[in-house]
């Protein structure tokens, strides 16, 4: 019922800013992906160009776009909201989605990043930019984005924190076989690569965790936090 009167004020009063906002919050709420987008495509051209509120409902129809998979118009959408309002940290993390989901995964982080300044206690930014730096190799850095995430999830909302916590057991698994692999490597340099479950035997074992504490050491030193 309380949709139906809103959409009943917003065809009386096209483009009023009241309803504009509360029925946007409630169809995003609600995913309606489909009708939100198409409301707000309606309204976004009878609004003042350059003000707020057209930022407001140009990244309501672009996070719809985004969910539907229309990525192009998404695009198109979050980059008028964030050049519209550049303090609104929730335009920046969608545009970052838009541009990840396109593989342009630089922009993209770069995007997140300014979501994370803005609201550094939004879990879904640090959850993508753990993502996009596990995408270009950096481990150690999208683990502890990961860890952050998680943390602030758990903290506002500990039920949908599984996928968070899914995710960054992967990513510790991945790292931890990394660190076994660098390690008999540089040990046995004529070896395969462990396999993920591969153990050896306990001297070799003993040799491998030792020479992982070696090399940990040796990394803390090149980035002078030794000493």
């Amino acid at each position: 019922m309380q949709k139906e009167t809103l959409l009943e004020g917003l065809r009386a009063l096209p483009g009023d800013e009241s309803l504009l906002r509360t029925l946007g919050s409630l169809l995003e709420e609600e995913g309606n992906w489909q009708e939100l987008q198409q409301i707000m495509l309606d309204q976004l051209p009878r609004l003042p160009r350059g003000s707020a509120l057209e930022a407001h409902v140009s990244y309501l129809a672009g996070k719809a776009c985004l969910e539907l998979g229309d990525l192009r118009q998404a695009l198109a959408l979050s980059t008028r909201a964030v050049q519209g309002r550049a303090d609104f940290a929730y335009s920046h993390h969608i545009h970052g989605r838009t541009l990840a989901r396109m593989g342009r995964r630089v922009e993209a982080l770069g995007a997140q990043q300014r979501c994370a300044a803005l609201a550094p206690g939004f879990p879904w930014c640090w959850f993508e930019i753990g993502q996009l730096q596990l995408a270009q190799g950096d481990m150690a850095a999208a683990k502890a984005a990961l860890q952050r995430a998680l943390a602030l999830q758990e903290a506002q909302n500990p039920a949908g924190a599984e996928m968070f916590r899914r995710t960054l057991e992967g990513v510790q698994e991945e790292a931890s076989l990394a660190e076994r692999r660098a390690a008999a490597a540089s040990l046995w340099p004529e070896r395969a690569p462990l396999g993920p479950d591969e153990r050896l035997d306990p001297i070799d074992e003993l040799a491998l965790v030792v020479e992982e504490f070696r090399l940990f050491l040796e990394l803390l030193e090149g980035r002078g936090t030794l000493g």
